[in-house]
């Protein structure tokens, strides 16, 4: 896996920073409307021309990076489905936290009993919570990779299939997950202080910025494991 192209081939393509910063417009202007739903058709439009630039990288392109223009469309729906598969497959761990809850309450009553009983509950279900994210986190990549290749939200939802694919190749599965979230940390750490540099106001567009870079670089990684693997 070559993890440095992952970083680099952003900025090797010649209107990079045009494609970036509309992507980081995009997302600067929808993260404040995600509480009243609206921001997410943003969000989704991002998401969708990730797993294009994913599709892109595994069809060879050089620059992988496509013109936003003609599938802003195309793209929300394809990210809509990537978000909706993502939801299906973190239910396991949301349900859990009613009864992270329930425990909360147990701890906080005067039978020492309950209070004991609660944080075992407590306990338990953080470690399970963290082994199904965990999970998730793995099996992101084969579900990308099936969605910019069919388009398809029901090819996210064949475990079997995806089970063996990712135990396949954990190893690069692994390094690709733990990177995307170093290059997630790094990026928005970059965007954090460029923000301060800029008075505060540039936290508008640097942070949103290092996001849709981080973005671009997992999908990357995750088309780079598709690549070695096959469909």
């Amino acid at each position: 896996m070559d993890i440095g192209k992952s970083f680099s081939y952003v900025f090797q393509d010649r209107d990079w920073l045009k494609k970036v910063l509309i992507g980081s417009l995009i997302l600067a202007v929808s993260l404040p409307f995600t509480a009243v739903l609206v921001g997410f058709l943003g969000l989704a439009i991002v998401s969708g021309y990730a797993l294009e630039v994913l599709r892109n990288v595994r069809q060879g392109n050089t620059h992988p990076l496509p013109e936003w223009r003609d599938k802003w469309s195309e793209w929300m729906i394809l990210g809509l489905k990537l978000w909706l598969a993502l939801l299906v497959w973190s239910l396991p761990a949301l349900l859990l936290s009613v009864f992270n809850g329930l425990g909360n309450q147990m701890m906080w009553t005067d039978s020492d009993l309950l209070g004991l009983f609660g944080g075992l509950m407590v306990a338990v279900v953080a470690c399970l919570s963290l082994l199904w994210w965990i999970i998730v986190a793995l099996v992101t990549p084969a579900i990308s990779i099936r969605l910019a290749e069919t388009g398809d939200v029901g090819s996210a939802f064949k475990v079997d299939s995806i089970y063996v694919w990712t135990k396949r190749n954990i190893g690069e599965v692994i390094i690709a997950v733990l990177v995307s979230v170093a290059a997630m940390i790094i990026a928005v750490t970059i965007g954090t202080f460029a923000g301060i540099l800029l008075c505060l106001i540039g936290w508008v567009i640097t942070i949103p910025a290092a996001t849709f870079i981080a973005n671009l670089i997992s999908v990357h990684l995750y088309a780079q494991i598709g690549l070695r693997a096959g469909a």
